[in-house]
């Protein structure tokens, strides 16, 4: 945390003139935050998301938790829904999507979850395309996992966050926290971690290449059905035998996970 700060510090001066706008924040520190969110039980085994305070080390304040179990099994499928949030369309900005995210156990931490953008006049139906979905890789017991998602595409939309916690059974928990949507500069102080991220050439026919990164601890591929159909921990990976459409890339480093869609021609 240190390094990262003297490195902010250290940018300061150079990137000034960048400036980062909240758009949406969602720390679930107050009641009526809280009770913003719709809270569904889509399997009906009587069970949602729930807020907690409890101290743990990854997490502070109030906090979004989903079982799986907790003295009986459960196989959920709970979705937190945001309110309306207004995306603003400038061109030479970005949107990013960011929370954490974690579990509580160091063995027992496989929980499944999906991100959702949804038109704010809809309501969820659960055959939505994900913008973002994954199987924890590890429990993140001192540190959450800091997610960012480039959500660009609905820039000019009125929408919904749809966080959904399922496809999973008889593990423990899944917490989520600080939401927040960010409208910045293409390149800003929150883009240190990943400065000048390249996933090319996109569109691609077979060779898929990802530069900028000084660590990449793993890349997951998904098609828009949440479906894992690549694996690997090369910067540099052949999709010829995927077919052609559009998929969905997680690169993972030093605790984050960056998000991007690009199409296989």
């Amino acid at each position: 945390m240190i390094k990262k700060l003297l490195l902010t510090a250290s940018l300061a001066t150079c990137i000034s003139g960048f400036s980062q706008t909240s758009i949406f924040k969602e720390d679930f520190e107050t009641e009526a935050g809280r009770n913003s969110w719709i809270n569904t039980d889509r399997d009906g085994d009587g069970e949602k998301w729930e807020f907690d305070n409890s101290e743990i080390d990854s997490f502070t304040g109030f906090y979004a938790t989903s079982w799986s179990w907790f003295f009986d099994a459960f196989t959920p499928d709970n979705t937190l829904t945001s309110p309306s949030i207004i995306l603003p369309n400038n061109a030479d900005k970005k949107l990013t999507l960011k929370f954490d995210i974690g579990a509580f156990d160091e063995e027992v931490f496989q929980e499944h979850y999906a991100v959702y953008v949804i038109p704010a006049n809809t309501e969820f139906a659960g055959t939505e395309i994900p913008i973002f979905e994954e199987t924890l890789d590890a429990g993140y017991m001192d540190e959450a996992k800091h997610v960012n998602i480039d959500i660009s595409e609905y820039a000019g939309q009125d929408v919904r966050l749809v966080f959904r916690h399922y496809d999973c059974t008889d593990l423990l928990v899944l917490l989520l926290d600080n939401i927040e949507v960010l409208e910045e500069p293409k390149l800003a102080i929150s883009d240190i971690n990943k400065t000048s991220v390249k996933i090319y050439p996109n569109p691609t026919s077979d060779i898929l290449k990802v530069s900028g990164l000084n660590k990449i601890e793993k890349i997951r591929i998904f098609d828009m059905n949440g479906h894992k159909v690549l694996e690997t921990q090369n910067s540099e990976t052949n999709l010829k035998n995927l077919l052609p459409g559009s998929y969905i890339v997680n690169i993972y480093s030093e605790n984050n996970v960056i998000s991007r869609k690009i199409i296989k021609k």
